[in-house]
């Protein structure tokens, strides 16, 4: 796995402003933040200790600058321990705090930071584009470590993404380790470059770079963690190595080691891989005793996402024993668990960027968290929360234009049959396709008012402002048609792929409301359905 190592503001006196600080004072609590940002990498028991002791000497002092370093490192600890959002609330509060006063390290480390936020949620465009600017802005008389840091943040960036020019940054950076003598920084780019060229399949490449820091820690008489055993054991299970890949992950095989794991898994994550090596050996019964530890240290820890993993190989070893059909119930419960794993961490997501949204950097600069809460994640389209938010001020707005809104549902017909006979990836490239067909029918949708949203499942809605009845229903037809004629024969063979829609008109209601259009055009879509679907039923005449 990619290893990570291991707000205040306003009117307060600036570093130079306060002349009752001494010199030795302020040399003494910079030499100190300098430590603890190179140090809270790799220990983090340390840095916690030591960060609130900076952080309150800081305030004590009246260094603003000094206490919002300190306050960067208590957040980047807090990230690790998995609350993301409060870090990223952290980070963006000091990065505005840096903008306004024009600390260039304030904002290259809050820039780190956010960088590790947005990795860790998933938005890999934004992790990348804060890294940059951390190494951008980043003093070049910064302590080498923290340049070692910056680079290899952006290298990891990078490697998750797919780019090749990953090879490149990790080579710089390995380098400038290796000048410094710094084992611990050369340990983790090992490790994270040859988790990223797993990643891309690379295999004999990922080897050689986990052969090499097995090779360096020995020299350095440093016991490698669980978590980096698991990624030299994986680049030879990659191999087909089994055997050898099993006797690599022996050191951490005891509950001792496995409890003290830094990943913050409790060892799981390891017991999975090696279940799975074991059980591609053929020892069922013992890979089957790994598993069930493994999946013990899941309940006991909350770990939702190792445990649903940990289900798919609970399947596999069920058919390796030739239980089939406790198999095939396995493979349904991971299914299911994946998909609410899936929902789950995109409402985790959600709730994140919200907490980040919530800042007032976020507010004053940034719609982008704001936007990101009110979009389907999988569509893009926006979802019920924008509709019920935004459709009574669209008419408020109109309600002194005398103009018409219409409100269409469409439904997938027997979109069941799609997911069944496919898959669940090919049912969400369905809705991909049907979502931008309904947004090239609201061409105007930042202007105009009219927009596109999926309602939940298969069912999207329709808004059309401007429109009166029978023009809404000749746009409506016209959607029908364009999902009924594409061209799903690659992607669907053999299935039509169509859809139904009910429409409903606020012309001749004196006070239109959402759940009285919804309602009417919910009784519609029912009707179309009833006299045989693919087709546009609305309000008569």
């Amino acid at each position: 796995m990619i290893q990570d190592g291991e707000v205040g503001g306003g009117s307060a006196p600036t570093l130079w402003a306060v002349a009752a600080v001494s010199d030795a004072a302020v040399a003494a609590l910079s030499t100190s933040l300098d430590e603890l940002e190179s140090l809270s990498r790799f220990d983090s028991a340390a840095a916690a200790e030591r960060a609130e002791q900076a952080l309150v000497t800081a305030r004590e002092l009246g260094l603003v600058e000094f206490e919002l370093r300190a306050q960067l490192v208590q957040a980047d600890l807090v990230r690790r321990r998995g609350n993301v959002s409060e870090a990223g609330r952290v980070a963006q509060d000091v990065r505005r705090w840096a903008t306004e006063h024009d600390s260039r390290h304030l904002l290259a480390r809050s820039h780190y930071l956010l960088a590790a936020v947005f990795q860790e949620l998933g938005d890999l465009s934004a992790a990348l584009e804060n890294a940059v600017q951390a190494i951008d802005l980043l003093d070049d008389d910064a302590v080498p470590a923290l340049r070692i840091d910056h680079l290899a943040r952006l290298a990891d960036c990078l490697g998750l993404q797919g780019d090749l020019g990953a090879r490149e940054r990790y080579a710089e950076v390995l380098q400038l380790a290796e000048e410094q003598g710094d084992v611990d920084r050369q340990l983790l780019v090992l490790n994270n470059r040859s988790y990223v060229e797993m990643l891309a399949g690379e295999f004999e490449t990922a080897l050689g770079l986990a052969t090499r820091l097995q090779t360096l820690a020995g020299e350095h008489g440093v016991a490698l963690s669980i978590g980096r055993l698991d990624t030299v054991a994986r680049a030879l299970m990659g191999l087909g190595r089994l055997a050898e890949a099993e006797e690599v992950l022996l050191p951490g095989r005891s509950p001792e080691v496995l409890d003290a794991s830094p990943d913050g898994d409790a060892g799981a994550d390891f017991l999975l891989t090696l279940a799975e090596i074991q059980r591609r050996q053929g020892r069922v019964a013992q890979a089957q005793a790994t598993l069930d530890e493994c999946v013990a240290r899941c309940e006991a820890n909350g770990l939702t996402s190792i445990r649903v993993r940990a289900r798919r190989e609970q399947a596999e070893l069920h058919a390796a024993g030739g239980h089939f059909e406790a198999a095939f119930t396995e493979h349904k419960l991971y299914s299911q668990e994946a998909l609410d794993l899936q929902s789950a961490q995109r409402d985790a997501r959600a709730r994140a960027l919200q907490a980040m949204y919530e800042t007032t950097e976020a507010r004053r600069q940034s719609r982008r968290y704001r936007e990101l809460s009110l979009r389907d994640p999988l569509t893009g389209l926006y979802n019920r929360r924008y509709v019920d938010e935004q459709f009574p001020r669209l008419l408020e707005a109109i309600a002194g234009r005398d103009e018409a809104v219409s409100v269409a549902l469409l439904d997938l017909d027997h979109f069941k049959r799609v997911n069944d006979t496919f898959s669940h990836d090919v049912g969400d490239q369905v809705l991909r396709i049907v979502a931008d067909l309904l947004e090239q029918a609201t061409p105007d949708a930042d202007t105009g008012g009219s927009f596109a949203a999926r309602m939940g499942g298969e069912e999207f809605l329709l808004v059309l402002v401007g429109a009166d009845p029978r023009t809404a229903a000749d746009q409506l037809e016209q959607v029908r048609r364009s999902v009924a004629t594409h061209p799903w024969g690659e992607l669907v063979p053999g299935l039509p792929v169509t859809v139904s829609a009910g429409l409903a008109s606020s012309v001749g209601v004196l006070a239109p409301a959402l759940a009285e259009l919804l309602g009417r055009a919910d009784a519609h879509l029912y009707r179309a359905k009833r006299q045989g679907r693919d087709r546009v039923v609305g309000d008569p005449g």
